[in-house]
């Protein structure tokens, strides 16, 4: 979990970098933006799965 924590903070201080700049951008620069974005919705699906999972297991106990 901590693993997919720090590599959404990474990839969202990114994403918003990418963002300040997205009216100054050409098409290959939105598509980059684009990939970073659904990398970063992974992310978050991946992380509250995970986090989901881990909550379920400790309700079993």
């Amino acid at each position: 979990m901590k693993l997919l924590l720090g590599q959404f903070v990474v990839i969202f201080i990114i994403w918003l970098g990418l963002l300040s700049f997205y009216q100054d951008m050409n098409q290959a620069s939105q598509f980059i933006f684009y990939l970073v974005t659904s990398w970063l919705l992974l992310l978050v699906v991946l992380i509250m799965k995970t986090w989901f999972k881990g909550k379920k297991e400790t309700n079993q106990k």
